[in-house]
C-alpha cells in the first residue's frame, strides 16, 4: 500500500477506506477524478490527514475529509471512540449519518427531504470493538466466508473496487498537487 512518493500505508488505506466504501455504496456512486491533500507523519510517511474533492459520474461529486488526529484511542484507559459526520445531499434532500460508535446512543441516521418531511432512526454501532470473544462482527463474517459458511457481505467488489479507486487516486493527486483520474 505504500506508493511510489513513499506516502500511503495511513489512515486512508487503514481507516478512510470503511467511510468510502459506506459513501459509495449508499449512494451507488461512480468515481470519475480527485483532487486531494494529505499531511504525512515525518517519521513514517503514512498519512495521518487526508482531505479530497472527489468527482463522480451524473453529476455527483463528495467533499471528504478524515484524520487519525482525532484524540483518544477505543482501546485506551479512558476508550474514545470514532466520530463519524456524514452528509449525502442530492435532488431530492439531504441523507445524514454521524455519532460516536464508542456510544450507540449518539449515532443518528436521518433522511431530510425538500418537501420538509424527514425520517429518522436514532442510535447505531459501528463495530463492535470489545476485545473478547472471537473479534469484531466483521472479522467473524469474513472467516465465516472464508469457511464456506453464511456470512453478510457489507460491501460487495464493486465497492470495494471504487474504493481503491479513489484511494490509489487520492494519493496520487497529493503526490502530484494535481487533479488525478481515478483509474
Amino acid at each position: 500500500m505504500v506508493q511510489p512518493d513513499g506516502s500511503g500505508n495511513g489512515y486512508g488505506w487503514g481507516q478512510l477506506s470503511h467511510l468510502l466504501g459506506w459513501v459509495l455504496f449508499v449512494g451507488g456512486l461512480g468515481v470519475e477524478e480527485v483532487t486531494a491533500m494529505t499531511h504525512r507523519s515525518a517519521a513514517s510517511g503514512a498519512d495521518l490527514t487526508d482531505a479530497a474533492l472527489i468527482r463522480c459520474s451524473k453529476g455527483c461529486s463528495i467533499s471528504l475529509s478524515g484524520s487519525t488526529c482525532w484524540p483518544g484511542n477505543a482501546h485506551g484507559t479512558v476508550p474514545t471512540g470514532k466520530q463519524f459526520d456524514i452528509k449525502m445531499f442530492g435532488s431530492k434532500g439531504v441523507l445524514m449519518y454521524g455519532g460516536d460508535d464508542k456510544q450507540p446512543g449518539s449515532g443518528r441516521l436521518e433522511l431530510r427531504l425538500h418537501d420538509g418531511t424527514s425520517h429518522i432512526t436514532e442510535g447505531f454501532l459501528m463495530e463492535n470493538l470489545e476485545q473478547g470473544g472471537n473479534g469484531t462482527e466483521s472479522l467473524q463474517h469474513f472467516i465465516a466466508a472464508c469457511r464456506g459458511k453464511g456470512y453478510k457481505n457489507g460491501a460487495d467488489q464493486e465497492v470495494g473496487l471504487q474504493a481503491v479507486r479513489v484511494l490509489d487516486a487520492l494519493y496520487r493527486s497529493a503526490a502530484s498537487g494535481k487533479t488525478e483520474k481515478a483509474l
